[in-house]
């Protein structure tokens, strides 16, 4: 353990001195903060459209959390297909081009020990990815309360910021796969978002799917078990999808690492 925190500190040193990390802060404040305005914008029109033809039971059914911070989150995640390759990328791949693979793998440290600080580091900044995230929950709670109590369900939004670091680290551990297989960053990154775009789109077809097939689209799909968080549902059955997507992506990364050694 004291050798994958090593190397943990020494890629998050690498990620704080590089642009990598800033550019994912920025692309998730600003694309957030449009997603942020744009259902904000959407709840304001409709809240006014329903005051104006005096519809009271609509407005008694509007809440910010359904209608504001459970879209604002899955669509997050759609975010962190294009922010989460970017973040991976460099993990082994430029070990890799830099031929320090090579001293790496004759150091006293296993492989998993390597696979493991390397993830962690993209996982401690995956959490301060999500703490922006978070930050328009915050803001909602804050000027949507109007004094009477919380405007936001905080139960239902810690259970989708839980399912979309989830998500994150279930892509990080696909994209850190990727990047042992090559020594090309650009590479890298490329299959790494075509590879997670794909889960996401997958759900799309099941619309066209029957039977069996469907739920087997269904629960393949990414954003099928994120919608359940969203919503404010934790079940087991996607806790497990996401775990699992982590215990492969690492075993994968491991045997990919190890096999280098003995080559």
């Amino acid at each position: 353990m004291r050798n994958s925190i090593a190397i943990a500190k020494k890629e998050l040193y690498l990620y704080f001195t590089t642009p990598i990390a800033y550019v994912a802060f920025f692309a998730t404040s600003f694309i957030g903060a449009w997603f942020f305005l744009s259902l904000t914008s959407s709840f304001q029109r409709q809240s006014m459209q329903f005051m104006q033809f005096q519809a009271p039971q609509m407005l008694e059914r509007m809440n910010l959390t359904d209608m504001v911070a459970a879209p604002l989150l899955i669509n997050m995640g759609l975010i962190l297909t294009f922010v989460i390759p970017f973040l991976s990328m460099r993990l082994f791949s430029e070990e890799r081009r830099q031929k320090t693979m090579e001293l790496l793998m004759t150091a006293p440290v296993r492989s998993s020990e390597i696979v493991f600080g390397k993830y962690l580091s993209a996982l401690v900044v995956l959490a301060v990815v999500i703490g922006i995230v978070s930050a328009f929950p915050a803001l909602l709670s804050i000027f949507g309360s109007g004094g009477g109590g919380s405007a936001i369900e905080w139960q239902t939004v810690g259970a989708g910021l839980t399912g979309l670091f989830l998500c994150g680290a279930a892509f990080l551990a696909i994209g850190l796969f990727v990047s042992s297989l090559t020594d090309s960053q650009v590479v890298a990154a490329l299959i790494t978002f075509f590879v997670l775009l794909l889960t996401w789109m997958i759900s799309w077809k099941a619309a066209e799917a029957e039977g069996v097939w469907r739920d087997v689209i269904l629960h393949a799909s990414s954003v099928t078990h994120l919608v359940q968080f969203a919503r404010g549902v934790v079940d087991l059955s996607d806790v497990v999808y996401f775990l699992s997507v982590i215990a492969l992506g690492l075993f994968l990364t491991h045997r990919a690492v190890e096999s280098r050694r003995w080559a």
